[in-house]
């Protein structure tokens, strides 16, 4: 009998250690361990109350952290040209080849019917801008607008259009055009293919005028007139100067074999047709010509200046020269055979290899490439 007592004593005493054990789990909190050395408990409120002495760096700054830059959206850039350049529409092909410009915000291009904007980052790929479905070529900015040429596949023929990036792109004229610069507020253009005489009209359209008797394929502006290339200045082809100010039509140079050139500061620069592209330069005032570049051995050349300094585009680079063709230096080689074209906006240099657009620094020659497709 006592044997029992015992026993059930035993378990009351087990059973009532269990109890206050769990009794004591449950009234303390995770927070409230017990200082070290000491048998006492912290008040609750002192475990969740923030105190002054907290450095503000303790502090999380998810609210500080810079937007995330929306997708597809393109940061502005700045590029500008000083006077001394020549811009970037004087040769001809620009019809077969990168249809680009600059538009005082962004690089944009036309790549089939898609039109792109290349912004800040010069790594970045260009961005495809929405609603734009126009197989544009020779794209232009001016006065805010976007000019571009599109083909008429049943005709044959070429029409000028602008876009407001708002509304539809719309004719400009019903003339056709082939070629085509803003000079003073109005378009001067051409409407053959092959060669015709040079015309202006109204940014609008309106009040279409013939500039010129002989005909150009196409031509380079450069102070007060245009120069072409004419196939009836005489005998032979002729580069002809037309004055802007009072319709004076002259050829200044004879014979001139040359459909790749540029007029800049009373030269004519330009590429010798059937030959191995060497590059020369003719005065305008006395007709002596200095060759520049005799040895190229490439086939496509087109040039550019920009900044006093000539840039020359070979089918495996680019290189860049004073404007006599001293201090030659490349500064960019190709991994792929180049095509026609070259545009220079600020410090970069746009061209192609007909697969990727080729973004050049034209100081240093790094590189970045996009695909074009």
């Amino acid at each position: 009998m006592k044997n029992v007592f015992k026993m059930t004593l035993i378990v009351l005493i087990a059973v009532s250690m269990l109890l206050t054990a769990c009794q004591d789990q449950v009234t303390e909190t995770p927070s409230s361990e017990p200082s070290e050395g000491t048998g006492t408990t912290p008040a609750p409120t002192a475990a969740v109350t923030p105190t002054a002495t907290v450095a503000p760096t303790d502090t999380p700054v998810v609210s500080q952290s810079p937007e995330p830059e929306p997708e597809g959206e393109v940061q502005k850039v700045v590029l500008s040209n000083g006077t001394r350049s020549t811009g970037n529409t004087a040769y001809s092909a620009s019809h077969y080849n990168l249809h680009i410009t600059y538009t005082g915000e962004y690089v944009e291009l036309i790549n089939y019917t898609s039109l792109m904007r290349h912004g800040e980052d010069m790594g970045k790929a260009p961005v495809v801008i929405e609603g734009f479905e126009y197989q544009g070529e020779d794209v232009q900015s001016y006065n805010g607008k976007l000019y571009f040429l599109v083909y008429d596949f049943n005709n044959g023929v070429y029409y000028l259009y602008s876009y407001d990036y708002e509304n539809p792109p719309v004719k400009v004229t019903e003339s056709t055009v082939y070629h085509y610069e803003f000079v003073d507020g109005a378009i001067y253009y051409t409407k053959d293919f092959v060669q015709g005489p040079i015309y202006s009209m109204n940014l609008d359209g309106s009040g279409e005028k013939q500039l010129t008797q002989m005909r150009a394929h196409s031509f380079s502006i450069d102070g007060g007139s245009i120069y072409f290339y004419a196939t009836d200045a005489g005998t032979a082809p002729g580069l002809v100067r037309y004055n802007i100010a009072s319709g004076e039509e002259t050829t200044v140079v004879f014979p001139f074999f040359s459909h790749n050139y540029l007029v800049f500061e009373g030269y004519a620069y330009y590429v010798n047709d059937g030959t191995y592209r060497s590059i020369h330069r003719v005065n305008l005032t006395n007709l002596t010509v200095e060759d520049l570049w005799l040895e190229i051995s490439d086939y496509t050349v087109s040039l550019n200046i920009s900044d006093g300094e000539l840039y020359i585009l070979t089918s495996s680079g680019i290189y860049k020269s004073n404007l006599d063709g001293s201090g030659r230096k490349l500064i960019y080689e190709a991994d792929e055979s180049l095509q026609t074209g070259i545009y220079i906006f600020g410090d970069r240099i746009y061209v192609t290899d007909g697969y990727d657009i080729i973004v050049v620094d034209r100081d240093d020659g790094s590189s970045h490439s996009h695909p074009m497709y």
